[in-house]
């Protein structure tokens, strides 16, 4: 009954252990989905911090599970040591039992009543005493039948114990192939956030490329237009004033009779010629210098958009070296975990190697076989 009780007892603390391991493991994979679907404290690339985080607890949840190996194997051992005593106390008491029956029966032989024949038949009281009709305490039948019987019953809890060992094993390395899985995914889906912010970007700069070469454009043609507008209002001048019949050479009729140096404005035919190229060389250094106004503005504009195209392809470089930094930063992390599981792999080798070891096969073949 108290082997009974102490298996149940262990199997519960070993229940009790493995549902507190699940809801730690529950608890931590909630709270890095809380954490990454948090925009505000989402952060493009790898969480260093939090993937040390997460080591020191493996680290310490594997502490915690070999501790409860070694103890769940002393305890096994003491189990073990404690049927081996049972057993030995046992035979030393069956021994001693036989001992004293074998000098009992040495000392009732030798008494004269006791020395019957051994022969086949009912007894002769008077030959032999009432001693004779007992059944003596040593011949037990039922003992090779119990012996199997507790055989069996070891080999099935040391069965129970490798099938438990081996469950958790196997749920050790379930949980290490999740969370494999689950930083590859978290993986995959930095890298397309990355892909499609890097995207967006380059639209961006595409479209306000676009947009600047279509205002310059536009300034282009409406500089143009007004230049195609005052030519032609100028053509249409000079072509008046050289075919209207109003404007001719001769200004006498112009003149005032009294005072010659004014002109009646009713009479008015012209300037003289001298005036009329000293208007036209006029007009001509305005129109000269609008040309390198509208020049200087051209070239203005031209450079304008020489550095647009200058900026954006710069911004496209400091943006491709981002990038680089980035994957640089990133290939040296995926290094570091790396070197980190080749560590944690060395340490699970050792930790192996240093473990009690297990209890094969062939043990239980050598059951109910004795060597004499």
């Amino acid at each position: 009954m108290s082997i009974n009780v102490l298996r149940a007892l262990q199997q519960e603390e070993h229940l009790e252990k493995e549902r507190a391991r699940l809801n730690a493991l529950q608890e931590r994979d909630e709270d890095r989905a809380k954490r990454f679907m948090n925009a505000k404290n989402r952060s493009i690339g790898i969480d260093k911090s939090y993937l040390d985080k997460q080591i020191e607890e493996k680290r310490l949840l594997e502490n915690a599970q070999r501790e409860e190996k070694l103890v769940d194997a002393e305890n096994l051992k003491k189990f073990i040591q404690c049927l081996d005593e049972n057993m030995a106390s046992i035979q030393e008491e069956r021994k001693r039992s036989l001992d004293e029956i074998k000098r009992s029966l040495s000392e009732q032989t030798k008494q004269p009543k006791n020395n019957a024949l051994g022969e086949d038949g009912p007894l002769d009281l008077n030959s032999c005493g009432p001693s004779s009709l007992q059944c003596f305490f040593g011949e037990d039948h039922e003992y090779e039948t119990r012996k199997k019987a507790q055989q069996e019953q070891l080999k099935s809890w040391c069965v129970e114990h490798m099938a438990a060992k081996k469950m958790a094993l196997d749920a050790e390395g379930r949980d290490e192939h999740e969370y494999h899985n689950s930083v590859l995914e978290q993986d995959m889906i930095r890298s397309e956030l990355e892909a499609h912010a890097k995207r967006r970007r380059d639209e961006q700069a595409r479209l306000c490329q676009i947009e600047n070469m279509e205002y310059a454009r536009q300034a282009r043609q409406r500089k143009d237009n007004e230049m195609k507008a005052d030519n032609e209002a100028q053509r249409r001048q000079t072509h008046y004033l050289q075919t209207c019949p109003l404007v001719t050479e001769d200004t006498r009729l112009a003149r005032n009779v009294n005072a010659e140096h004014r002109y009646r404005k009713d009479h008015f035919k012209g300037f003289p010629k001298e005036k009329v190229a000293q208007l036209y060389k006029e007009n001509e250094s305005v129109a000269e210098e609008r040309r390198e106004i509208y020049a200087r503005e051209a070239e203005s504009e031209a450079k304008w958009a020489r550095y647009q195209v200058e900026m954006l392809s710069k911004m496209r470089e400091v943006e491709e070296a981002r990038q680089q930094m980035q994957f640089d930063e990133r290939r040296v992390h995926l290094e570091i975990l790396a070197r980190q599981k080749e560590e944690l792999d060395k340490r699970k080798a050792e930790m192996k190697a240093g473990r009690l070891p297990e209890i094969g096969t062939t043990f239980f073949s050598r059951f109910g076989k004795s060597s004499r």
